[in-house]
């Protein structure tokens, strides 16, 4: 059986990772005979590993404790023991530790690398460095065509490319191609002119890229200054300096309304904090809960979700690590960083860089301008080929559908399906099932449905002639 994953990011790496060891236990005797799996992994980078993966800087932290990034989530210290072993952590040392996003990435390609080798024959896999451009059914399976015109085949599909563009629509005039303008910090090579680079920058867009970016240009001279602007202009929470533990809620009689669990959600804030003297236990509890909780909000309450609820949620939920807290803190109070609340409603060149107006009338002049807002939140705007080609916004049949905010593909279990119901040899996680769990970007979630895309497909090697089937209800 051929599987062509398009993206080897994170996402794809643990799809190929569970993949192979999934193989090794069929092989062991644990799951019956199994076809032999040919992987087809598209993407143009070197490595595998992703774009927020792949910086080199030893100050982008991650966001989640090392007792929460293994690849697989029943060996929850794995990676703990790989950074002792690693001499990045000292044995006995507390696993509430964040390590370097750099390393995270050695840790995922070589566990995915001795994964392989185990599997053996079983498992093969192919890079091709070229990006997916559209994706069509053939037969039962798919074709897979590739921006240099070649197309892959193959029985089954996985799509791992998060959320593949940035969006600009924050912007009053078209930026591209300007200079000491970078739409995307996380391209390869495209923040180092920046750090490099010398002069203020302007930084739109507060959450934790435009922390990464700013920890990188700060350190880069103490003469730098960032000014940093959103809507809102909050920055996200730190974490604790010591673990407080997880405080899950039973949500039983949370109700069905936006309004009943936000009800819900400030009362258990409130007893956490009383019982607990910190409200990060809640909020961490509230985590595992968050699927069942999206799941009885109508389109109506996300809706209102989004506009009233994501942007508070999202700055406690996805928090700095308290390292990186505290240069943030320092570089506030020397006059280095600098957060503005506004949006942008001007831009104009300027002799050696950009002026850039705020929405409270405030000018700032800085060599720079970088992006940090991160992509569009509706797949049908993002403009991307595959996408498109998936949806039918390209004039084609349509494989996928989205929700009715068009947050995410309708899948079931991440098992695409389109807009009639029918399962389609193509599966999907991470950022692209938003639409039916919201929390889907982080690894404590990605790795659980790596491991669920990696079954399903085993199964499918299992019996490769199994019919497609047909679900019983409509997505969304």
């Amino acid at each position: 059986m051929r599987v062509v994953v398009v993206g080897g990011g994170a996402a794809g790496s643990l799809v190929l990772l569970h993949l192979a060891r999934g193989a090794v236990a069929h092989r062991d005797g644990r799951g019956g005979p199994l076809e032999p799996v040919d992987v087809v992994l598209l993407d143009p980078g070197e490595q595998v590993s992703g774009a927020a993966f792949s910086t080199t800087d030893p100050r982008h932290l991650l966001n989640v404790p090392a007792s929460g990034m293994s690849v697989d989530a029943e060996h929850r210290f794995d990676f703990v023991d790989w950074c002792v072993t690693q001499g990045l952590l000292a044995e006995g040392a507390a696993p509430y530790w964040f390590a370097p996003r750099r390393e995270w990435a050695r840790y995922l390609r070589e566990r995915l690398a001795a994964a392989l080798a185990d599997a053996g024959d079983l498992v093969s896999v192919r890079h091709v460095r070229c990006a997916a451009t559209a994706v069509d059914r053939a037969g039962d399976g798919v074709r897979v065509t590739l921006a240099d015109g070649a197309v892959v085949d193959g029985d089954r599909l996985v799509l791992a490319t998060g959320l593949p563009s940035v969006g600009e629509d924050w912007a009053p005039r078209d930026l591209t191609g300007q200079e000491r303008y970078v739409a995307d910090p996380w391209l390869p090579g495209a923040l180092a002119p920046v750090v490099d680079g010398g002069g203020d920058v302007v930084v739109v867009g507060t959450g934790l890229t435009m922390v990464d970016v700013a920890v990188s240009i700060l350190g880069s001279s103490p003469e730098r200054r960032v000014v940093a602007c959103s809507r809102a202009g909050r920055l996200p929470q730190p974490h604790a300096g010591s673990y407080l533990g997880e405080v899950v809620p039973d949500v039983t009689g949370w109700g069905g309304t936006l309004a009943e669990v936000r009800a819900a959600v400030a009362e258990h804030l409130d007893d956490v904090v009383a019982t607990r003297g910190d409200w990060r236990p809640a909020v961490d509890g509230i985590r595992y809960r968050v699927a069942d909780l999206w799941a009885r909000l109508d389109a109506a309450d996300r809706a209102t979700f989004l506009r009233e609820v994501a942007g508070t949620w999202g700055v406690h939920r996805h928090r700095m690590p308290p390292s990186t807290a505290s240069v943030v803190d320092e570089a506030a109070e020397e006059g280095r960083l600098e957060v503005r609340a506004g949006g942008v409603v001007g831009v104009e060149p300027a002799r050696d860089g950009w002026v850039v107006e705020l929405a409270g009338g405030e000018r700032v002049t800085a060599r720079w301008l970088v992006n940090c807002t991160g992509p569009r939140s509706d797949l049908r705007r993002l403009g991307d080929p595959v996408l498109d080609s998936l949806l039918g916004l390209d004039g084609t049949s349509a494989l996928a559908a989205t929700d009715p905010l068009g947050l995410g593909l309708a899948t079931l279990d991440g098992r695409v399906v389109d807009a009639t119901g029918d399962l389609q040899p193509v599966w999907t996680l991470g950022a692209l099932r938003r639409g039916e769990l919201w929390e889907s970007t982080a690894i404590p979630e990605i790795r659980v449905q790596a491991a669920r895309v990696a079954a399903d497909l085993l199964d499918e090697a299992v019996n490769a002639a199994a019919p497609l089937g047909r679900l019983q209800h409509q997505p969304g």
